[in-house]
């Protein structure tokens, strides 16, 4: 079984956890990203998309 060191490990790739990870990345440490999902979390697919606003816009537009 192959060994790895990390400085941080980040479990969870929603908007927190791939913000940190990518600052770290960039301060130069070495660093593991842990998601079971898709990257980006339930707010990128699900929680934060304004769909009655966007419904109601389409509704008024149309």
């Amino acid at each position: 079984m192959a060994k790895y060191h990390y400085d941080m490990i980040i479990i969870g790739g929603g908007a927190a956890g791939l913000t940190v990870a990518a600052g770290a990345s960039q301060l130069g440490a070495k660093t593991a990203l842990i998601e079971k999902d898709r990257l980006g979390g339930d707010c990128l697919f699900y929680g934060c998309v304004p769909s009655k606003t966007l419904i109601k816009t389409a509704k008024v537009y149309h």
